[in-house]
């Protein structure tokens, strides 16, 4: 539809960071006669983006298993949950500037060597030729984001340990070593406050590792697998000590 006012088009819909839908308004739109279409060329544009963001999911998804080693069916179908999960989540799309890579130590193995091939889709994916101008975590795109220094950063992550048959468990140690990891990096630390709220933002700041760890699982909706994680451990402690 055509308009001849400046500001059609200027109605957001955004999803916060607890999943909520939240549409932003300007305050002449009370009296605007244009109001419903203009909400409905919002409401496309917004599913626009999120197709763009799934597809978008999707792919880093498959660029994580690709490049990944993992031995174990257990781990593996872990693995594949894990990242749907995090990346289906508001705050998981602040992972889109880091890389994960997963990689299962073999058991009853001293010495093990990781080989990543970096092929040209992946660099594609972390270059981000085909974005838009920005996407939704607020992020300039690709071409104005070299001023930042963050560059988009390669994380590896060790799997030394599994639970055979104890799916809780392992997924509760995939969420644990990726937010250990991300809790105590300045880089994540960076990329977090510039999307959370304020307040939310100065006490994650404030907070240590290990608490800071425990937010992003508890924001990621991984508690229940922790929990379990924690059961399996102690079990596995008072066997040695009996």
């Amino acid at each position: 539809m055509e308009s001849d006012k400046d500001c059609f088009g200027s109605i957001t819909t955004m999803d916060g960071v607890e999943g909520q839908t939240v549409t932003r308004t300007r305050s002449e739109c009370q009296s605007c006669d244009q109001i419903k279409d203009c909400l409905r060329e919002s409401k496309q544009s917004s599913e626009e983006a999120r197709e763009r963001q799934e597809l978008r999911k999707q792919e880093m998804i498959t660029r994580v298993i690709d490049l990944s080693q993992i031995l174990s069916n257990d781990i593996g179908s872990c693995l594949l949950e894990f990242l749907s999960r995090i990346y289906s989540r508001p705050l998981g799309e602040v992972l889109f500037k880091n890389l994960l890579i997963f990689y299962e130590v073999p058991k009853n193995r001293f010495f093990s060597t990781l080989a990543i091939p970096i092929t040209r889709s992946t660099m594609e994916i972390v270059l981000g030729h085909e974005r838009d101008e920005s996407d939704s975590c607020g992020y300039p795109a690709s071409g104005d984001r070299r001023g930042t220094g963050d560059g988009f950063v390669l994380r590896i992550i060790l799997i030394q340990k599994s639970f055979p048959a104890h799916r809780k468990a392992n997924m509760g140690l995939i969420a644990y070593e990726v937010a250990r990891m991300l809790a105590a990096d300045k880089i994540v630390l960076k990329q977090m406050l510039e999307v959370l709220p304020e307040a939310e933002a100065g006490n994650f700041k404030n907070a240590d590792a290990e608490r800071r760890a425990r937010w992003l699982i508890e924001r990621w909706g991984f508690l229940d697998e922790l929990g379990a994680l924690q059961k399996e451990l102690a079990l596995q402690n008072n066997k040695k000590d009996a």
